[in-house]
């Protein structure tokens, strides 16, 4: 419990102030202080890499979100990103109300040195099959496990094509990469002799069967940089996804409303039915019934 922390320690920097906290599996949300260059401190993260006893590897930090659980419609996404650049704007991303500073955010993060992230698209299927936060989880194992083998998926052509996030693809559930490797000797990237990994995960449960260690952070993406970041890429992801999948279903205005439960929204349900991205186990539209094209009935 809170009881059993140690006292705060404060180390400066830059004439800002971080927070060390102690290794605890559940951490309390406390306000965070903003760094020096305008984002979110990696208060977690240089304090996991300071306690770092291993000497022959070197600590890698994870940060995980997702984005979309509470949609009517469309994906669950979760983004795993290691992200070593310092960007402006990285704050929380409920602040961040304007989704083109999100866009703009989203091409900074993965045009950054060094970056390497991989997100999972978990179908509105797979919600159905098994709920929303076994969907929401799995997400993110997906996605840890996707950055930590980045350096290992094979560059060709077939693997490039389907590493697209698309409305047109038909898969239960699936993850794209992005921030390979240089291969150019003393290049910044050269991946050192040996990485061990550690994941931050936004919320307050943790996946089973987690590829390396981790720690869930409740608002972890109000606190800790690379939470932050992984936020952006998996709500920019979604989001164009459901402007994606506007297009295929214009009579949901999914552009406008990405699947939630809007007013507007609900009475296209009830006036055209559900459509094959829809989540059918949410209220109230598991409380309706539908034929086999997504009418609804009676």
């Amino acid at each position: 419990g809170a009881s059993n922390l140690q006292p705060k320690s404060k180390r400066a920097r830059k004439k800002s102030s971080l927070e060390t906290i102690p290794a605890t599996r559940s951490l309390k949300a406390t306000p965070p202080a903003q760094s020096a260059v305008g984002c979110l401190p990696r208060t977690r993260e240089v304090h996991l890499q300071s306690t770092h006893e291993d000497s022959n590897d070197n600590l890698v930090v994870i940060g995980v979100d997702e984005a979309g659980r509470g949609p009517l419609a469309g994906p669950v996404v979760a983004a795993a990103a290691i992200v070593p650049t310092n960007i402006s704007g990285i704050i929380d991303s409920k602040k961040i109300t304007k989704e083109e500073e999100r866009e703009r955010l989203y091409e900074e993060l993965i045009a950054s040195p060094d970056i390497r992230y991989a997100v999972a698209v978990v179908s509105s299927q797979r919600i159905d099959e098994i709920n929303i936060l076994q969907a929401t989880l799995e997400g993110m194992r997906m996605a840890v496990e996707g950055v930590m083998n980045i350096d290992h998926k094979k560059k060709d052509k077939k693997g490039m094509s389907q590493n697209v996030a698309s409305a047109e693809r038909n898969d239960i559930s699936y993850v794209i990469t992005g921030g390979a490797i240089r291969d150019k000797a003393g290049g910044a990237n050269n991946k050192p002799a040996n990485n061990s990994f550690y994941a931050l995960i936004d919320g307050n449960r943790v996946p089973y069967e987690m590829p390396c260690p981790c720690e869930s952070l409740v608002k972890g993406d109000g606190r800790e940089y690379s939470i932050g970041a992984a936020s952006i890429l998996a709500k920019v992801t979604r989001d164009r996804l459901m402007h994606e999948y506007n297009e295929k279903y214009p009579e949901f205005s999914l552009s406008q409303h990405k699947g939630y439960p809007t007013a507007a929204h609900m009475s296209a349900v009830r006036k055209f039915g559900a459509s094959p991205i829809h989540r059918r186990t949410f209220a109230p539209l598991k409380h309706m019934e539908f034929d086999a094209d997504g009418k609804v009935i009676g």
